[in-house]
Order: C-alpha cells, then structure tokens, then sequence
C-alpha cells in the first residue's frame, strides 16, 4: 500500500462484524440475543438496538407504564478504567435537572456488566434529520439554537452541594440532539464526556478556595475529547475545561445543520454569513 491508501482505510462499522471470526462474530450475535431476552424478561417489551459504538450497546424499550427507556450497556471487554466511564455518565446526567435532558432512571453493576437505565427523548437525532431535509431552514436552527442555549446557561449555573459547579457536556454534535418535530424540541443526550468545568465562562478559576488553586487540580485539563468534527480548537488542544468548550460545539452544530454539512470544517468556504 502506497502512504495515501493506508491513511483512508476505513471500515463501515456495520461491516465489522464480518471481520471477527466466526465464534467471536457468534458470541456477539448472542449476547445482543441475551440482552433483548433478559429485558423482556423484566417486563419490558419492543426491545431492539438502537446504537453501538466503540464502548458499548444502546437498546430500547417500553416499561410497563408505556414509558419509553434507553438502556445502555458496557463492552464487558473493555478495561474496568473504561467501564467505569459509564457510572461516571450515570453521574454527571443524573446532577442535570432540566426538561431537554432525559432522566437518569436507575443504574446497575452486576460482575462486569454495567446496565445505565434512562428516559428515552421522542424523534430522530439531528443527524438523522439533517441527511434526510439537507440544510435546515433558518427558522428551525434559530429554534434549536435558543433551547441549546438555554440548557447551556442552566449547565454555567450548576451549583453541587451548595457551591458552583458548572458542568461542561463535552461532546455537542447534531447526532447527540434528539428532535421531536411534532413539538419542535430538543433533548441533549449522551453525557459520555461531561466533567466539572475547571473555569466558568469568563475562563477564571471556578475554585475559590486558595488550596484548591494550589491543587493540581488546574495543571491538567480534565476534559475528555469529544467529536473531533464539532469540538472547537480549545477543547481540541487540551485546554482546561470552560463552557466556552460547549459554545463551540453549540456553533459548530449549527453551522453544520444550516449549510447540511456534517462538520465545522467548511464554514471557510461556505460562511456562515450566507446560510439566512
């Protein structure tokens, strides 16, 4: 292989399946099997898959009551380091009390396994939408744009234990958006990458006791890296984290849903100026 095609190899992630071998593709196949059975066994029905990714399963179904759920499993191959990163989710989104961020319901560790129990947001992401509509009429992005705003304010004002705590998503993206359009509105969803903010939105230190900034706790960012196609250059780079890191991903979200691209990186040659 020449330098250039080793650089764009890639691989559908619903291909890579037929990459494992036989028993491993099976043992998946099974598991997904055993998941949608033990949930039905719960008293749960219409369960299916409705994501996968690098760290684990998202599944869905009806309660009892005819609520809708999300259920997300872990990769129980994965490092416990990385495993855990579910609980500190269940965490994070449980501390959010607004109405465009579903509820934390429960959540489980058993062995290795951690099951993260949620409310399940009405609608297609805004990826989806945005590849079926192409750009998105001003007036909608307007609209999106004043609901992501005001669930980022709520999130600068986050206060934990009686002291403030902003919380910084990390990881602002049109697939991360939940649009109903029967009622035009947003859910925030996939808190993954949300932290503590270490400076609030003047980028000042959110500590105010002195040995907390002489801590080492402002040495090194604390932010997880979330879609590098959305993320601004701050968060990119490695800077503390700051709400100004869910600003920029509010921006780039926008400017992705107005001119139907799929990322930031055209907004050079298409300015935003020019999208209404």
């Amino acid at each position: 292989m020449n330098a250039k095609g080793i650089k764009h190899f890639y691989i559908p992630e619903e291909q890579s399946i037929y990459l494992l071998s036989h028993t491993d593709a099976k043992k998946l196949k099974d598991w997904l099997a055993l998941c949608t059975e033990q949930l039905s066994a719960l008293g749960y029905r219409d369960i299916h898959l409705i994501g996968k990714g690098a760290y684990g399963f998202a599944f869905a179904g009806v309660d009892r009551q005819q609520q809708h759920r999300v259920f997300k499993f872990t990769r129980i191959t994965l490092p416990a380091s990385i495993q855990d990163r579910l609980e500190e989710e269940a965490f994070m989104q449980s501390l959010v009390d607004h109405p465009l961020v579903p509820k934390v319901i429960d959540f489980h560790q058993k062995g290795r396994q951690s099951i993260l129990m949620m409310e399940r947001a009405p609608g297609l992401d805004l990826e989806q939408v945005s590849l079926r509509e192409g750009a998105l009429h001003p007036r909608l992005v307007v609209k999106i744009a004043v609901q992501l705003g005001k669930i980022l304010l709520d999130l600068r004002h986050h206060t934990h234990q009686g002291q403030l705590r902003p919380i910084v998503h990390g990881d602002i993206k049109p697939s991360n958006l939940v649009w109903d359009e029967v009622n035009e509105r947003i859910a925030l969803i996939d808190w993954g990458s949300s932290v503590f903010a270490q400076l609030d939105e003047h980028l000042q230190p959110v500590q105010n006791n002195v040995l907390d900034l002489m801590s080492g706790d402002l040495q090194q960012t604390n932010a997880r890296l979330g879609d590098v196609y959305f993320i601004g250059d701050a968060q990119l780079n490695g800077a503390l984290s700051s709400p100004r890191f869910d600003e920029q991903g509010l921006a780039s979200t926008l400017y992705a849903l107005a001119s139907g691209q799929s990322a930031r990186f055209a907004r050079q040659v298409i300015p935003p100026s020019s999208l209404g």
